[in-house]
């Protein structure tokens, strides 16, 4: 039977065909061409991988540079814009004490956020602060604390009853991030439509101030509460004073300027101060500096900044004679005779962060290129360091547009290669 069936198939094979060595040629190039196809197509799969990898590697956890053991901390000689494309700590790990946190915009793959950078004491490096349940609309509130160790901020979550219109943005709490080991201490207090109207302010290290009040609706809250939140125990304490103008020493008092100025400790206690009224403050600054013995202040007295800057005893009502210079506002006081404040670049549009000496008004300039940034007060008095510029990386977009160029002219290529070869 089988033979029958090979003598049938033979009658209905086409007598016009080729012959038999040109067909043994064509199947040779038909699989030559098809190994070929096959080495062309694990090229383009190679090129897409290492691609990928390049704008993997460009997210990757970054290796921080070595602490200096010699000295601890340092104030940088100028601050840099981040790159939207930095690592977070999620990915980098936590990166010690910081000198300063940036406001700064965050992107990645499928578009972007607010975000905060944090600049480490030690190292200089830079690198996003990945902060649990973060409010991202309220980062700009965010604080650093006065050692650089902590930062406090608004978190996000689930309410009872909840204000459609703040719908994916309601303030439920705060909370405290660790620099140094990762760890964060989060404050749930009962709320049923989320809290607002909140003032964040450090007494010392371990001790923030905090104000809220409870929102009834879109834009209004009921009147604030303050309180003390100390982190050695993680208890809350009540307290009488509105914070919401309030300065710290860092060393664990603050000053609340306005109508009733009251200089404020940490166990709640007050002690009357005659301040008038301040410019304001911008990012970065305070109402006003008051020094650790809390006898003196220093301020920009008036109605606007910038301004010049003037000192004066907390218990009597006389100002001294403004100094020199205009400025955009005071930040602390870096010993006896000398206060960190911001003052425009007459070069630029930067701010740079200089030392003032209270009894000429000459200056130094500490670190330039400070837009943006809030200090941990207590390192400012820190040796000042070139440290080096942090990395820029691109878009992880830029090596995945290209590698799909890639792909997309060798399979072109392959393609009339292979018809070319059928010819």
């Amino acid at each position: 039977m089988l033979t029958n069936l090979l003598e049938e198939l033979a009658r209905e094979a086409p007598s016009d065909g080729d012959a038999p060595e040109l067909l043994w040629r064509r199947g040779r190039r038909v699989a030559r061409t098809q190994r070929l196809g096959t080495i062309a197509i694990a090229a383009v799969a190679c090129v897409l991988l290492i691609a990928l990898g390049t704008a993997t590697w460009q997210q990757r956890a970054v290796d921080l540079p070595a602490t200096d053991a010699e000295t601890g901390t340092y104030l940088p000689t100028r601050f840099h814009p981040p790159s939207p494309y930095l690592p977070g700590t999620d990915s980098a790990g936590p990166m010690g004490r910081l000198v300063a946190t940036i406001d700064a915009s965050r992107l990645g793959w499928l578009g972007g956020t607010e975000g905060l950078v944090g600049v480490s004491a030690e190292t200089g490096a830079y690198a996003f602060l990945d902060l649990p349940d973060a409010a991202t609309a309220y980062l700009g509130e965010a604080l650093l604390s006065p050692d650089g160790r902590h930062v406090a901020y608004w978190t996000t979550g689930e309410v009872a009853d909840p204000i459609p219109a703040l719908e994916g943005g309601t303030l439920n709490g705060y909370a405290v991030y660790d620099t140094v080991t990762g760890e964060v201490v989060t404050q749930t207090p009962r709320t049923e439509r989320g809290i607002g109207g909140g003032t964040l302010v450090w007494f010392d290290p371990i001790h923030l101030g905090v104000e809220f009040g409870q929102m009834r609706d879109c834009c209004m809250s009921t009147d604030a509460r303050s309180m003390i939140f100390d982190l050695s125990t993680g208890q809350t304490s009540a307290i009488s004073s509105s914070l919401n103008t309030a300065s710290t020493t860092g060393v664990g008092t603050v000053i609340v300027s306005g109508e009733e100025s009251v200089i404020l400790e940490t166990d709640g206690t007050t002690v009357p101060a005659q301040i008038p009224m301040t410019g304001g403050r911008i990012n970065g600054s305070q109402f006003l500096a008051l020094t650790p013995d809390s006898k003196r202040v220093a301020a920009i007295f008036g109605n606007g900044i910038p301004g010049r800057i003037s000192v004066k005893n907390v218990d009597d009502d006389d100002v001294g004679d403004p100094l020199p210079g205009n400025y955009l506002g005071v930040t602390s006081w870096l010993d006896e005779s000398h206060v960190a404040a911001l003052r425009g670049n007459s070069d630029s549009t930067d701010i740079d962060l200089v030392s003032v000496d209270i009894s000429d008004g000459s200056t130094e300039v500490l670190s330039a290129n400070a837009n943006n940034a809030r200090f941990a007060i207590n390192l400012l008095d820190s040796p000042v360091k070139n440290q080096p510029a942090p990395p820029h990386p691109r878009s992880p977009w830029i090596p995945t547009i290209g590698a799909a160029a890639t792909i997309a002219v060798a399979a072109w290529a392959l393609i009339v290669w292979r018809r070319r070869a059928r010819a």
